[in-house]
């Protein structure tokens, strides 16, 4: 019985002395490439916002600095177009500038949104005949959702250590916001 707990006490050991430190440290570094996902997310889509456009070098650029931290990443952008109808279904149309001074003028005017996903933003983008820009315009919405496609390695100890599979809903940021401006 001796020699039992001396097994026992010894695994424990073992336990407490290389795998919590290494699962400390891997939870770590995974809340590190979160936050720095998070930040590089924020600076796209606020430049974007500002913009109000989205070229394809801005594109590969944002998705090789969120790349650099071997791990894999599944972008998904959503650009609710803007568009303002009549009450009786007549389209006033986009233009900022000329809805906003109808808009004051009448109640009956109200707002609709188209909305474009991932597959119709890229085809856009990389498409020569747009000069390799997507273009959006004022008071459009644009959001991006930033997914984790592999596990980490903290979230590798994490489940060896805890029995749960941590596969499901691993989005790292949500951002977005209104489109401020269209500078092209």
């Amino acid at each position: 019985m001796n020699a039992f707990g001396k097994m026992v006490a010894i695994l424990i050991a073992v336990v407490l002395l290389f795998v919590c430190p290494i699962q400390y440290v891997a939870q770590k570094q995974d809340i590190l490439m979160q936050q720095y996902v998070t930040t590089e997310t924020s600076y796209f889509i606020d430049s974007v916002r500002n913009l109000g456009y989205i070229t394809k070098q801005m594109y590969e650029e944002y998705m090789q600095r969120i790349e650099l931290g071997n791990n894999l990443y599944e972008v998904e952008l959503t650009h609710y177009h803007a568009l303002f109808y009549k009450e009786d279904g007549e389209e006033v149309g986009n233009d900022y500038e000329a809805i906003s001074g109808y808009m004051g003028e009448e109640e009956d005017t109200y707002r609709r949104y188209m909305c474009y996903y991932t597959p119709d933003i890229l085809e856009e983008l990389y498409n020569e005949k747009n000069g390799y820009i997507y273009k959006m315009n004022q008071d459009d919405y644009l959001t991006i959702k930033v997914k984790l496609k592999n596990k980490t390695l903290g979230k590798q100890m994490q489940e060896l250590l805890v029995g749960v599979d941590y596969t499901d809903g691993n989005y790292v940021t949500v951002y977005g916001g209104l489109i401020r401006d269209e500078a092209y």
